[in-house]
This record gives C-alpha cells, sequence and structure tokens, in this order.
C-alpha cells in the first residue's frame, strides 16, 4: 500500500479507494447544473458602422457621376463616329459602352452593400451558450445509459 500511495503522490492522483468514496458522494449530491448565458455574438461599432455607410454613399455617388458624364460622352462619341465612319471611332465607342455597363453594374452592387449595410446596423444575434457542469462520474453514467 505504501507502494501505491508513492506513485499515487508522485503522480499527483489519489488513491482508487478515495477516487470511488468520492464518486459515490457525487452520485448521491445530485450535480449536473446547467447555467444558460445569452450574448450579443456581433458587437456593432456605431462609428465604424456610420463611416462604412459614408463611405458607401460617397463611392456611390462618384459612380453615379462617372455614369451621368459617360453618357454625355457616349452620345458625342456616337456622333464624331457617323461623320468620320472610322472604324477606330465605333471601337472607341463600344468600349466606352462597356465601360458604362461596368459601371452600372457597380452602381446596383453599391446600393445593395448599403442596404445591406443598413440591415446589419439594425440587427443583432445572440447566441445562447448553455453549459453543463457534470462530474467524472455522472458523465460516464450518462454514456453508459445512452449505449444500452
Amino acid at each position: 500500500m505504501a507502494k501505491e500511495n508513492k506513485i499515487a503522490e508522485t503522480l499527483n492522483m489519489r488513491p482508487i479507494d478515495e477516487a470511488k468514496a468520492e464518486e459515490q458522494n457525487e452520485e448521491q449530491l445530485d450535480l449536473p447544473v446547467i447555467r444558460q448565458e445569452t450574448l450579443p455574438a456581433i458587437q456593432s461599432d456605431d462609428k465604424n458602422a456610420e463611416e462604412n455607410l459614408k463611405d458607401i454613399e460617397l463611392a456611390k455617388a462618384n459612380i453615379e457621376n462617372i455614369i451621368n458624364l459617360g453618357d454625355d460622352a457616349v452620345k458625342e462619341m456616337v456622333e464624331i463616329a457617323k461623320q468620320s465612319e472610322s472604324p477606330r471611332a465605333f471601337e472607341v465607342v463600344s468600349t466606352l459602352m462597356k465601360t458604362l455597363l461596368d459601371a452600372n453594374k457597380d452602381y446596383v452592387e453599391m446600393s445593395t452593400k448599403k442596404r445591406y449595410a443598413k440591415e446589419e446596423q439594425t440587427t443583432t444575434q445572440n447566441v445562447t451558450n448553455n453549459n453543463l457542469i457534470v462530474s467524472t462520474a455522472d458523465l460516464l453514467k450518462m454514456i453508459k445509459d445512452g449505449n444500452e
């Protein structure tokens, strides 16, 4: 017995008799305790959210200005291309039209980003953390009951 105690002390363990006695005491106490916490998953920083909205609005306004200027430029380029009947002039017009189509897509994308940013600002998500505090004996007992 003295040899077992030395080993238990060296490995920082309890003797088996003490562990069994403790398990019996824990079973009598009915230890399973469930604690529930609800924490916000995303804590939105109002300053950053407002800044993002301002940036999106600025980018959207810039894209809108580019589209308006591009429309005027396309009209003038089409007139120049018709008068000169040059293939290069028509190529430039088609390139400008393609660029304007891309700018329109960017404009729509910015509108949706702005909408999602506003929705994100108003919604908060909650995460529920359930903690189960159980002794190892109870856990083993629960596992055994589940397997049967």
